[in-house]
């Protein structure tokens, strides 16, 4: 007799496969999503969230929303509606309410924002991204002329539905054209989606529990006499007590810090995108106010980005890390470091049991993004050599006698066991 066994050796990983297509892709707010999308009239955003149900009333009560009708609840200082659906266990946010693009995009950022500052997460954030869903109101009126449309602005992966919708890939994007009651032409839904750093195991819920950026060090040349005149030309001010700049468009937080006689700007905050965007709006217009870009020391841009993971296993971390070429790896107590190409890479204990990792990056991001991504697989595939070959250990110690094993796609492994 026997009984089938299904261990899951990366049930807690992503799979290694997976991991390395993964990188930090930045949303960039001011670009466009293509040229025929910047014309039209956006009408409303659907957003995925990861609120469930029992969260979304005591929320949504806590920014001031409150509820029309069942699932529409109305912000009487942004104008803003919204209406909810829950999709499986989350809710989807769809955002409108007012006439100007811009406007309708700005409060639902501080939205969401809000959110995320009330619940200390990310609630944008599903599995490794974020998903965003853009529409718009279109001037076609017919099938004929959207498909004449996508051909001419080389869209692929063209075809109508049946429900008359017309779907396909536009420079990377999933748009959709499809008909609404409210409007008499067609509407176009841009799919947008923001990857962020996935880093460790799944969450208890099933889902892949991403840990991306938290801290962001910027070295500058910014002398100390220099700072607040520079930050008073960007329109921005500089609370000398704390040493801080109040910052407008998220939640998180600058502060300047004082190294050598020049000055680093140290961003921290919950959210990937929102860090990242307010270190380039910042310096965007002071390097403007400056006449020079106050990032470059020495002709270098040195950058320290600090990422959460989950990597719990020291000796498999080093053993990565020697695998993937690193140098001049050392650890004492509970940090290890090494160098990895141009960077300096130190990862240091929280009092979870996982490790943070610093990466002083003095080359260019997308080496930083592609070296992550490469230690992820490593490390992924000795972690699930360990756990296999303790499953088989375990196995021997019960007296059972493994009659076959088949590695399926997902890296799941299934054990047939005699009994």
């Amino acid at each position: 007799m026997s009984i089938t066994l299904m261990a899951y050796p990366m049930a807690f990983l992503i799979a290694p496969e997976e991991v390395k297509d993964e990188g930090i892709r930045i949303k960039n707010a001011e670009k466009d999503n293509n040229k025929n999308v910047a014309t039209k009239n956006l009408k409303f955003i659907k957003v995925l969230t990861n609120i469930k149900h029992g969260e979304l009333s005591p929320l949504l009560s806590e920014i001031g929303a409150f509820e029309l009708y069942p699932n529409h609840y109305y912000i009487n200082t942004t104008k803003l509606d919204i209406q909810t659906e829950i999709v499986g266990k989350y809710t989807t946010f769809t955002v409108f309410g007012t006439e100007n693009s811009t406007i309708l995009q700005t409060s639902a950022e501080a939205l969401f924002t809000d959110l995320d500052r009330i619940t200390n997460r990310n609630v944008r954030l599903l599995g490794n991204q974020e998903t965003f869903y853009y529409n718009y109101t279109t001037d076609y009126a017919s099938v004929k002329d959207i498909y004449s449309n996508l051909k001419q602005e080389n869209a692929t992966q063209i075809f109508t539905t049946q429900n008359d919708e017309v779907v396909a890939n536009l420079n990377g994007q999933s748009i959709r054209y499809y008909k609404s009651p409210d409007f008499s032409n067609y509407m176009l839904e841009v799919e947008q989606k923001v990857t962020i750093m996935n880093i460790g195991m799944t969450d208890e819920t099933g889902q892949y529990a991403s840990y991306g950026l938290t801290n962001l060090k910027i070295q500058t040349n910014i002398k100390k006499d220099e700072l607040r005149p520079l930050l008073k030309a960007a329109k921005y001010g500089f609370y000398e007590a704390n040493g801080q700049t109040p910052l407008r468009n998220s939640y998180a937080t600058l502060n300047w810090v004082e190294n050598d006689g020049f000055y680093v700007a140290e961003f921290s905050g919950q959210n990937n995108t929102a860090i990242t965007k307010e270190a380039e709006i910042i310096f965007r217009k002071m390097n403007i106010a400056a006449g020079r870009d106050l990032r470059k020391v020495n002709d270098v841009f040195t950058t320290v980005y600090t990422y959460n993971t989950n990597y719990t296993d020291k000796g498999v971390l080093i053993n990565t890390l020697y695998e993937h070429g690193a140098t001049e790896i050392s650890e004492n107590d509970d940090v290890v470091t090494c160098k990895l190409f141009n960077m300096e890479m130190k990862y240091y204990r929280q009092e979870s049991g996982a490790y943070s990792l610093d990466i002083t990056q003095i080359t260019n991001e997308s080496q930083c993004q592609d070296v992550i991504n490469d230690l992820n697989e490593e490390y992924g595939l000795n972690i699930q050599e360990v756990t296999y070959n303790k499953i088989k250990e375990r196995l021997q110690q019960e007296n059972l006698q493994l009659e076959s094993e088949t590695v399926l796609d997902d890296n799941s492994i299934v054990l047939t066991i005699e009994i």
